[in-house]
């Protein structure tokens, strides 16, 4: 967009860089804040208050409609923010808020027949309404990010996420445990678009005093190419959602709290890597696109980063797992330990998935994430089924690994008619490094024993997960360990300078 919202013009790359900053400083910011208060709340609340919110949150997500029709994704291919383009946005956007509410109160009674709680539907429903309120500022939000303004909105989320707590920690320290949940989620909607307003009063005059209006040739438009980007992310976004609907409807939410936590604590090496290599690897391979050697040289190595940082971490949370959840999380969590176990071959090969995903989107084929996503869908709802029918929980985090094995190798099996990956020689060091590192940490138990602190006893089991990992690294593939790693350090030391 050639206007920004307040009217002043600043370079295209420096607003980029600068609002990347604080959109990666915020992100890290909120799950570094969430990360602290979920292990005091899981302290206080039980899993079947985490399943109810679980569960409701799936059916929230299924009727919403704003997400669906990626109405943002539309807004930023405008050249010039004017009162038509604004107007048009705004009714759309409420009138998508309004549907998904009506649509989620409709489908009520149905899920209550059902068998579904009134709990878990109390967190849909709640949702929805949230979904709708957002829905009367949710346009400048877009304008200022389709400006690649992200720093507003960043500081907003640090300021409002704190304080979004304290409503869940009172709660949880009374007799509304039930609620707590959703109270946080309440209220850091609220809060920010309250904070919102204010900045938009502030700082957004322009756009209010434009003429908005609403021009249904244009309305097509964004429905049009917002629609094929929006069902595509959610269809993704079930991916990563319909375990939670079979397991909380097979096995119930208490069996779907235990899960939903552990797929959390899973989900660490992979935030880690999405929140960097994610953000860099569309834009490096839309660079490169029509340079196939230096495409695959780029996505080799970002391959090579993920496989490095994922294996290492997820292996000092499988060595550790009984004693870091006893000593985060309280003794009524154990159960997550297997379970946790099982998703921590997810988040080794989700961010592989994320990384080719980027790549599709780099050399032009996005439509073949959605391809892929429908695959690992299909696989998901058949595993899912009779895995969870048959073996609860655990049953439901087989059927996860095997979506997300399956969904790797088919991106795979598209992208060798580009060009070649050299997977063998990028996966097989990381792997058997893990493997040697996992087959002499049964020997060193045995002589460092079981009886340690648990602070301790998690201390030494993560550094070796992490260091041998490193050790074993080094002497499996040594030339091409060295040399990949002097490669990035070169890197960092030249973007320093």
């Amino acid at each position: 967009m050639s206007s920004s919202p307040g009217g002043q013009q600043t370079p295209i790359a420096f607003r980029a860089v600068r609002g990347g900053i604080w959109l990666l400083g915020s992100s890290y910011w909120t799950l570094a804040f969430g990360f602290v208060a979920n292990i005091f709340l899981m302290r206080l609340l039980t899993p079947q208050i985490y399943g109810e919110f679980a569960l409701g949150m799936f059916f929230y997500s299924l009727f919403q409609l704003r997400g669906k029709l990626g109405l943002n994704f539309a807004f930023a291919q405008q050249k010039a923010v004017t009162g038509e383009t604004v107007g048009t946005l705004f009714t759309l956007d409420v009138l998508l808020g309004l549907g998904g509410l009506l649509l989620t109160l409709a489908a009520t009674p149905f899920l209550l027949y059902f068998g579904y709680s009134q709990a878990v539907l109390i967190v849909a429903v709640a949702m929805a309404v949230l979904a709708f309120l957002e829905s009367f500022l949710a346009v400048f939000g877009v304008v200022l990010e389709a400006n690649l303004h992200f720093k507003p909105v960043s500081i907003i989320s640090s300021v409002v996420m704190p304080i979004s707590y304290v409503p869940a920690f009172l709660l949880a320290m009374g007799d509304g445990k039930q609620y707590s949940l959703l109270a946080q989620a309440a209220a850091f909607s609220i809060l920010g678009q309250i904070v919102g307003l204010f900045y938009i009063l502030h700082a957004l005059r322009p756009l209010l005093r434009l003429h908005w209006q609403y021009r249904p040739a244009l309305a097509v438009d964004y429905l049009r190419f917002g629609a094929t980007t929006g069902i595509g992310n959610f269809i993704a976004g079930q991916v990563t959602q319909l375990d939670n609907f079979i397991l909380g409807t097979l096995s119930g939410t208490t069996a779907l709290g235990y899960y939903d936590r552990a797929y959390r604590i899973a989900q660490w090496p992979a935030l880690l890597l999405n929140a960097v290599i994610g953000r860099a690897a569309v834009f490096t391979y839309s660079q490169l696109r029509d340079d196939h050697e230096r495409l695959q040289r780029s996505s080799t190595m970002l391959l090579w980063i993920s496989a490095n940082v994922a294996t290492p971490v997820a292996l000092a949370l499988f060595l550790s797992a009984p004693d870091l959840v006893l000593l985060l999380f309280g003794a009524q969590w154990l159960p997550v330990v297997p379970i946790l176990r099982i998703l921590l071959l997810v988040s080794v090969v989700r961010p592989l998935w994320e990384n080719l995903g980027a790549l599709f989107i780099g050399v032009g084929q996005p439509r073949r994430i959605i391809e892929v996503s429908l695959v690992q869908l299909a696989v998901l709802a058949v595993a899912g089924l009779l895995l969870a029918y048959t073996a609860g929980a655990a049953g439901m985090a087989m059927a996860v690994v095997l979506s997300a094995v399956v969904g790797l190798l088919v991106a795979y099996s598209m992208l060798r008619r580009l060009f070649q990956l050299p997977l063998w020689d990028t996966f097989a060091g990381p792997f058997l490094a893990a493997g040697l590192t996992l087959a002499l940490y049964w020997g060193l138990v045995r002589v460092v024993g079981s009886e340690l602190p648990l602070w301790l006893a998690v201390a030494w089991k993560v550094a070796w997960a992490l260091l041998g990992f490193v050790l074993f690294s080094a002497l499996v593939q040594p030339t091409q360990f060295r040399s990949r790693l002097a490669y990035i350090l070169r890197l960092a030391r030249k973007q320093a300078a």
